[in-house]
């Protein structure tokens, strides 16, 4: 328990062909590598994670290995609470590998990727092979191969959450997508940015590549990828095997039950809005307040529930800055 490997003073792991793993954590609880410069371990792995929980990754610089960092179940131990925040990790196979060891232990869960600079890894940047709960925030991505890849190991992984990520997109087509996904449920991909010259990539900036085994389910997208200053690089935002037709059951409606979703018409499920529900440029309200057709009102083309106590509720629009009464129509 707590050990940490400190490089802050210019500490080099420098490797060679027949070389293992630089640093190799076994089952342990609140470790730490913090500043150190590994290299040139093309046989192996920078950093090797079996089952360690509670660890902190950071500020280091990775390059030249197999998997950067690696992270595998063994009996009864898988590595949970690993935070990996503000790393250089550069030129590797994968940047980060968490896979399944097979062996009797719980997956990795409640792992955080935050404010990494993944570049020019050769096969791809994050592979979550069996995981759970796990945050992809912050991160720069400028890879050869794919930038995320979820449940693509043949085991469901849950809970993904991929927000606020900034992708550059480079290379011939077909390269790569930002996003794959291969087995499980729950995944949230939010607010991340996208640009490069259009045409390069996949055309899918999230492309779902289900296996013999199963599948894709409850994937939420909430502005998932905006490119603003080169308009459009990907074709599509949301793939299923390359194309936009996507099958019944694979993007989820809703994030949580009580949210809100807008696509035409209105749904709530067991939802209190505690404030204005916007629409365009009119909003929904209530009030428990007697209002009278002809009061004065502020917002242009709201609708206003009127349900004093005791009293039948009415509804209101605001036109021409006066409430007028919506009268029902007689049967």
């Amino acid at each position: 328990m707590d050990t940490t490997i400190d490089g802050e003073g210019g500490c080099l792991l420098s490797g060679n062909p027949g070389a293992k793993s630089a640093i190799r954590m076994l089952p342990s609880n609140a470790t730490a590598v913090v500043g150190m410069r590994i290299f040139d371990f093309p046989q192996g792995n920078g950093i090797q994670l079996d089952g360690a929980n509670s660890v902190q990754i950071l500020r280091n610089v990775i390059s030249g290995t197999v998997h950067a960092i690696d992270m595998v179940t063994v009996p009864h131990y898988a590595p949970n609470a690993v935070h990996v925040a503000n790393n250089e990790i550069a030129g590797n196979d994968w940047a980060v590998y968490s896979h399944n060891g097979h062996v009797p232990a719980t997956r990795a869960l409640g792992n955080v990727y935050r404010d990494n600079v993944f570049e020019e890894n050769r096969i791809g940047d994050l592979f979550l092979g069996w995981d759970a709960h796990t945050l992809v925030e912050g991160n720069y991505f400028e890879s050869q191969g794919v930038a995320v890849a979820a449940g693509a190991g043949g085991d469901n992984v849950f809970d993904i959450h991929v927000i606020r990520n900034y992708f550059t997109v480079s290379g011939l087509p077909g390269y790569r997508s930002e996003v794959e996904l291969g087995y499980g449920f729950g995944f949230f991909i939010e607010g991340n940015y996208e640009e490069g010259p259009k045409g390069a990539g996949t055309e899918c900036a999230v492309n779902v590549l289900p296996g013999p085994h199963g599948g894709i389910r409850d994937v939420v997208l909430r502005n998932a990828f905006s490119r603003w200053s080169e308009g459009k690089v990907s074709a599509h935002e949301f793939c299923y095997k390359a194309s936009p037709e996507i099958p019944p059951g694979v993007l989820g409606t809703t994030r949580l039950i009580g949210d809100v979703s807008v696509d035409g018409t209105v749904h709530a499920k067991s939802a209190q809005l505690s404030g204005p529900l916007e629409l365009g440029e009119g909003a929904i309200a209530s009030t428990g307040s007697s209002i009278r057709a002809g009061d004065a009102c502020t917002t242009e083309g709201m609708l206003l529930i009127s349900r004093p106590a005791n009293q039948t509720a009415r509804l209101f629009f605001c036109s021409g800055f006066h409430w007028q009464a919506v009268v029902p129509p007689h049967p």
